[in-house]
């Protein structure tokens, strides 16, 4: 996935994201709004009216009732006691109209009604009564039995509409309470619902994430390997997959300067195949790159400590660098290297002193120092290789000074 596509996919999870909490606000929202109207119904609705319902036969009982009462037994006078009803029926008028004006149902006005008309008499029966106390004489006087009974009928209507609303209120509790259990399984649902698209979305990203990561791990791998490959063949001859000169050149300098340091002798050898270019002619360059292949399989499998370098200066020419080692063994291992050779039994018609394969050493140990150069060496190896040739080839010539 390109970055531009791993970008777009983020910024799809935030929209998911942001438009799920969105949804939730806005839901949420929209579920208070409802529950607070549901409180309005309830407050306005049912709350309100009880305490004005309670309120007007409060005052019938507490007011009217009893300013008759006190003024039949001459407790007040008959201005007080009308001033009083008056009063009375003016609040008791003022709480039926804002009772009026609460919500009311279909169902309820059947209650309100007859509530209303209850009122409505018994005002005009307490209108009566207050004429009659401010007329005296004019009508006789009010029986407090007829009294009693009015306003314990309108007591009666009045608290059958109390109930009525007590019965509304709890059917409004009920409504309230399944609204809120309603939107708060919307709410759970919906935030369950946002989380697992936002997680589905998450672990695709991240799993297609992971892939790349192991796909870029692999590609490092391969990288690594190819790399470590191009490295081998820039420091190996092609055919011989031994160490090539370039690689000589590092190798040879760095364990000079290591032996000078350790003062441990530093052995290095120079191998030539006898009459090479006679065994080209004779044989051909493609036998003869089949032998360089078969003398450097020599050197492998006879040199294998950790210490032994073998390499192809070039054409027939080797060489070998010896570390950590004595100057009588890295003789011997001269000495076993030629024999190796030998017991190839490659043929070699061309040469003058055998009729098989056979490779001239020569060869220098020497504990190096610090007024020795790198090419002293060398041309000392050399010098030995010439010197083992014209001894008649086929050996070793080892020294241990330059």
């Amino acid at each position: 996935m390109s970055p531009s596509k791993f970008k777009s996919k983020l910024i799809y999870l935030l929209l998911l994201v942001g438009g799920g909490l969105v949804a939730v606000g806005l839901i949420g929202y929209i579920n208070l709004q409802n529950i607070k109207r549901d409180m309005d119904t309830l407050y306005f609705g049912s709350l309100l009216p009880l305490s004005e319902l309670n309120a007007i036969s409060d005052t019938y009982h507490s007011q009217l009732e009893s300013t008759l009462y006190r003024w039949s037994h001459q407790l007040i006078s008959d201005e007080e006691a009308a001033e009083n009803i008056s009063q009375g029926l003016s609040h008791i008028d003022h709480l039926w109209v804002n009772y009026l004006s609460r919500q009311k149902r279909p169902d309820e006005m059947a209650y309100v009604n007859y509530t209303e008309a209850q009122i409505g008499s018994l005002g005009r029966y307490f209108q009566e009564v207050r004429e009659i106390i401010l007329r005296p004489g004019s009508n006789p006087a009010p029986s407090l039995n007829t009294l009693s009974e009015n306003i314990n009928l309108i007591h009666g209507t009045i608290h059958q509409l109390i109930a009525y609303e007590n019965a509304a209120a709890r059917y409004e509790h009920s409504v309230l309470k399944a609204h809120y259990h309603n939107a708060l399984m919307q709410l759970l649902v919906l935030l369950f619902v946002v989380l697992l698209l936002v997680m589905g979305l998450a672990w695709k990203i991240f799993t297609r994430i992971e892939l790349q990561q192991h796909q870029l791990v692999a590609s490092a791998e391969t990288l690594k390997h190819l790399n470590l490959k191009l490295e081998q063949a820039s420091y190996t001859d092609s055919l011989t997959t031994l160490y090539n000169r370039r690689y000589f050149n590092l190798l040879h300098e760095r364990e000079f300067k290591r032996a000078m340091r350790s003062e441990k002798p530093f052995v290095f050898m120079m191998l030539d195949i006898d009459f090479f270019k006679q065994y080209n002619d004779t044989y051909g360059h493609i036998q003869g790159d089949q032998t360089l292949q078969a003398v450097a399989k020599v050197l492998k499998t006879t040199l294998q400590r950790p210490g032994d370098y073998p390499f192809r200066l070039g054409g027939e020419e080797f060489g070998v660098i010896i570390t950590d080692s004595d100057c009588q063994s890295a003789r011997n291992m001269g000495e076993r290297i030629r024999a190796n050779v030998e017991a190839l039994k490659i043929e070699h018609k061309g040469s003058k002193i055998a009729q098989t394969l056979s490779v001239s050493i020569g060869g220098v140990c020497i504990v190096p120092t610090i007024h020795m150069g790198e090419e002293e060496i060398i041309h000392a190896a050399d010098t030995n290789l010439y010197a083992a040739k014209e001894r008649g080839r086929n050996q070793v010539v080892f020294s241990n000074r330059l």
